[in-house]
């Protein structure tokens, strides 16, 4: 994907008629129509680009999607060249629709082998020469009979030829009960809504003819019209379409329901052999939202017309609950509910964890990482991204703006970069990343990318429109508020609804300072005491603290180096408490004031050991040690140092312990 610099428009209408002069040649070699994906289909798109066809939501003039993937507003584009070419509008790119767009820009077609145009048939193969043209079941060319049902290959006959047996007849008619309520989406071709078996009986063949199709559609407050829903109505006999009917064919009667009898050809079944039939829907290309919203769509066959060996003809028309009042529920839905498209936001294991940052008292720093994510599309739709927010949250108890922090961010996702100026002035806001409206950025069906959340951070200083004290922290979070505030779009150019928008991403504080200083929880442990009745216990956590570019000093004195609680069972307790902080890899304190010094490169390991009795009687109960804040300092002279690190502690305790 290519985020795109917008130009002026008398430049971009010069650009597209650049384009169209300069597109390459088209040539045909195979059948595309949607749901297909390959490059032929980007080869299609740019010729309907070059040709005015295709076109982006962005108005004429832009091209459209070229994306290898023949969707809906390929199938739009198709069809409309194929309106202007006088061709039978149906959006499938067979020889004939190939044919004229080679001859638009001086392609080439393949024709099948034996043939020299789309008419008639290929003197080698017996084939019909036009693709789009299906031979009857059992036919491998157009001389002869079909091996099936006996129907003469070259059209010549409609009898269903020999069947065997005199005598046949239908034995039963058995819902599929896996089809009902299908969701038929915008645009969406041959979409199987209901099925069904037809078994015929032992005393022969049965050729297939017609059957009856009904709609019934209830609607509190939209349209009742069949043609509103759907184009074509067709009918299946396993993977072979037996028969259709375009649906203003279809008859409504007195109490608003649609009926129409769809003939079929080369549609046999066997004596007692049984066969699966299916009715799909080609959906209209656009639904009325307050049409789909409260319709209530079944569908019916009322009755099955067939032929046995003999040549007589015979309605069924059911046999008790196996065929007859099928209605099988059916859901018109919005392209993207049909198309299951989910825009998911995901954690990644790469975002940074809380920790100081070293930033300059003097300069900004720039680019500092604050937040990795990733965004997956689900479902069989394109979207296209046009704003994504993310939520900046200040540590208020250092910096309550958070613009004393930063003015000034930066998302990367998928290798395209935005910049927003922000100047929140609250310890919270969110950052609307749009390029000025502009942003239109496309996903793939099954896509998922990265993205990442940069913030350019002030130089520390006290005074000033921003002042930016050290130990300012910011926290950057893509919430379920921000979700429902995501601008982006199908392929259809529907807004995407919260339902297909889901997932959350929150970040870890990112604390600045002019030095830094690492911390890492190295492991807790309990012994019991000596005391009867274990009433006494010794609590310990230890952690590591690493240096950055310079020393740093860490008290030997508890108050003076750690804050920690004492709990029992989630409530905090203070009596017959005490404390004691070692030094493990190096006993020998390093100055006068009590001070340890952990230089860069050397880090150095803490044990924070807590004695804890009952304090009163009755106050028996599980407790634990939770180490809430480490103090740390840049003065070897300050034995009380002021830096105080809890960003990340959560993991700084140990697990419960019964004392009694």
């Amino acid at each position: 994907m290519k985020n795109f610099t917008k130009f002026v428009v008398s430049f971009v209408a010069v650009a597209a008629l650049f384009v169209a002069a300069n597109a390459s040649a088209y040539s045909h070699t195979t059948l595309l129509k949607m749901g297909m994906s390959s490059s032929q289909v980007m080869e299609l798109q740019k010729t309907l680009n070059s040709g005015g066809f295709l076109v982006s939501t962005t108005g004429a003039g832009s091209p459209g999607m070229e994306s290898m993937y023949f969707g809906a507003k390929t199938k739009a584009a198709v069809m409309a060249f194929q309106s202007a070419k006088g061709l039978g509008a149906d959006g499938v790119v067979g020889v004939n629709t190939g044919t004229a767009l080679a001859a638009m820009t001086g392609g080439s077609v393949s024709y099948p082998a034996g043939c020299s145009s789309t008419t008639g048939y290929s003197t080698t193969t017996g084939t019909p020469c036009n693709t789009n043209t299906t031979l009857p079941a059992g036919c491998t060319s157009t001389s002869g009979f079909s091996s099936v049902t006996g129907v003469s290959c070259n059209g010549g006959s409609t009898s269903t030829g020999p069947l065997a047996g005199s005598f046949g007849t239908i034995s039963t008619v058995t819902n599929l009960s896996q089809y009902n309520n299908e969701e038929v989406g915008e645009g969406q071709s041959d979409v199987k809504v209901a099925g069904f078996e037809v078994k015929a009986s032992s005393d022969g063949d049965v050729g297939l003819t017609a059957m009856k199709v009904s709609f019934a559609i209830a609607n509190a407050s939209g349209s009742r019209r069949l043609e509103d829903y759907a184009d074509t109505v067709s009918i299946w006999q396993g993977s072979t379409k037996v028969g259709s009917a375009d649906t203003d064919d279809f008859n409504k009667d007195s109490t608003g329901n649609y009926s129409a009898t769809v003939m079929l050809s080369g549609s046999v079944v066997k004596a007692k052999a049984t066969e699966k039939f299916y009715i799909s829907l080609d959906a209209v290309n656009s639904f009325d939202s307050g049409d789909i919203d409260s319709d209530v769509t079944t569908v019916d066959v009322e009755n099955i017309r067939f032929q046995d060996g003999s040549g007589v003809i015979t309605t069924f028309a059911g046999n008790g609950s196996d065929f007859a009042a099928m209605n099988v529920s059916i859901d018109f839905v919005s392209f993207s509910s049909a198309s299951d498209t989910v825009f998911k936001l995901l954690s990644d294991s790469n975002s940074p964890t809380a920790g100081i940052v070293k930033v300059s008292t003097t300069d900004d720093t720039n680019e500092v990482l604050l937040l990795k994510g990733k965004i997956k599309l689900e479902g069989d739709s394109d979207v296209t991204l046009n704003s994504f927010p993310v939520t900046i949250t200040a540590d208020g108890t250092i910096a309550t703006l958070v613009a004393d922090a930063s003015t000034s961010f930066k998302l990367v996702i998928d290798g395209n970069e935005y910049t927003e100026s922000s100047t929140i002035a609250s310890a919270s806001g969110t950052v609307t990343f749009d390029d000025g409206d502009t942003m239109d950025l496309d996903f793939s069906a099954g896509e998922t990318v990265n993205f990442a959340v940069y913030a350019d951070i002030n130089d520390i200083e006290t005074t000033g429109v921003y002042p930016f004290n050290e130990g300012g922290a910011l926290t950057a979070s893509v919430t379920s508020t921000n979700r429902g505030n995501i601008d982006a779009e199908n392929e259809e150019g529907d807004q995407l609804i919260s339902g297909e928008k889901t997932g959350a991403v929150t970040g870890e504080a990112q604390t600045f300072r002019s030095s830094t200083a690492a911390f890492t929880f190295e492991g807790a442990s309990f012994s019991a005491g000596t005391a009867t009745s274990n009433n006494t216990g010794v609590f310990h956590v230890k952690f590591k603290v690493a240096a950055g570019e310079d020393s740093v000093y860490v008290s030997s004195t508890v108050a003076n180096a750690v804050n920690y609680t004492i709990d029992r069972a989630g409530t905090t307790t203070t009596g017959g408490v005490s404390a004691v902080i070692t030094n493990i890899t190096d006993a020998s304190l390093d100055n006068s004031v009590g001070l340890n010094e952990v230089n860069p490169g050397i880090p150095e390991t803490f044990d924070l050991s807590v004695s804890v009795t009952i304090p009163t009687a009755g106050a028996a109960g599980q407790y634990r040690l939770s180490l809430t804040g480490i103090k740390w300092g840049t003065d070897a002279t300050d034995d009380t140092p002021n830096n105080t690190y809890s960003a990340n502690l959560g993991s700084f305790t140990t697990g419960y312990q019964i004392l009694n």
